[in-house]
């Protein structure tokens, strides 16, 4: 319990003008709480006692009535008013029977669920909490704030976004990671995931409260695109571009592969578009035990810079041999 409250300045404390707004304020308020709440600040006395204060004044200020007497008797005892009494704190980081931060003032459940969704944010920017995406809890997981301590609570799931790059997905790999409490972990990602697919980590979400069992973790993968290489299921697909005499007269060619380049014949007379195999050089699927397989799409370069006298020798040698490439249109 805090005594003498008066002496203290609860507009400093916040760091707000007297005349604030109670929008102001409680902006005010979650900015600190962020800053100061001791799930941010292990082990820190000071920020601990920062927090309390915090909440003493915006327990204060955010209520109209508490306010105007606390503007109007600002030397007197302010627990001196009828239901005027300051809040009661405690903090439990995550255990012990009672849960973390309890609160017997008029702090706005959902002003805490808001910083307490806050404190969850991690890896790459895309960290929710809860089922959906931006989902906010709005009362954490047992937190009383009638002063009264909860019953047996499971911990709430925490998702969060893996970005691996294209070549990670196709081959797998392993990610280091940091949870919500510092711990750091390895996450292993078998080859061949999809952007659809999640990791699920039991017990490694939100802590539970009373001695119920932890939410679980959720690890979303973010698959970034490749230049060269396209998936289609469990195919890539790669554009290869190749010079008319190389379509013309074929040619071997290297062409690039998620293994490494590898040499692939091409067909005299190929066409722009067409489509040749590279089997098994797609992606591993390890549940069907299979690979997929590589589809070269070649395309046929025009040559640039050509000269009029140039351009009148391919007429004359290719006079009447073109054909009607779209005569299959009726055009």
């Amino acid at each position: 319990m805090f005594n003498n409250t008066m002496s203290k300045d609860f507009y400093k404390i916040l760091e707000v003008s007297r005349s604030a707004s109670e929008e102001e304020i409680r902006k005010a308020f979650k900015k600190l709480a962020r800053k100061y709440h001791p799930d941010m600040n292990p082990g820190d006395k000071k920020a601990e006692e920062k927090f309390k204060g915090i909440s003493e004044a915006y327990d204060v200020l955010s209520n109209p009535e508490k306010r105007k007497k606390y503007d109007t008797f600002g030397n007197a005892d302010f627990e001196g008013f009828p239901g005027g009494g300051g809040p009661s704190y405690s903090y439990n980081p995550f255990g012990g029977g009672g849960g973390g931060f309890r609160s017997t003032g008029n702090i706005n459940p959902e002003d805490l669920g808001d910083i307490f969704g806050d404190l969850f944010t991690g890896f790459t920017g895309r960290a929710q909490q809860g089922q959906g995406r931006g989902r906010r809890q709005r009362r954490p997981a047992g937190f009383d704030f009638g002063g009264a301590a909860t019953g047996e609570t499971r911990g709430k799931d925490l998702t969060f976004s893996l970005d691996l790059d294209f070549l990670e997905a196709i081959h797998g790999c392993e990610k280091q990671m940091r949870l919500p409490n510092g711990v750091m972990f390895k996450v292993k990602i078998p080859p061949g995931v999809t952007s659809e697919s999640k990791i699920r980590l039991a017990g490694q979400g939100e802590p539970g409260y009373n001695g119920g069992s932890g939410g679980d973790l959720y690890i979303h993968r973010h698959i970034r695109s490749h230049p060269i290489f396209k998936r289609e299921g469990d195919n890539i697909e790669v554009e290869l571009p190749i010079t008319i005499m190389e379509a013309l007269e074929g040619a071997k060619v290297k062409v690039p592969t998620v293994d490494g380049p590898v040499e692939l014949k091409i067909p005299a007379e190929s066409q722009s578009g067409q489509k040749l195999r590279l089997k098994g050089k797609g992606v591993s699927n390890p549940k069907e035990k299979t690979r997929g397989d590589q589809y070269i799409v070649l395309q046929v370069k025009v040559p640039e810079g050509l000269s009029g006298a140039q351009i009148a020798e391919l007429k004359k040698i290719l006079s009447g041999k073109e054909g009607n490439p779209r005569g299959k249109m009726n055009l």
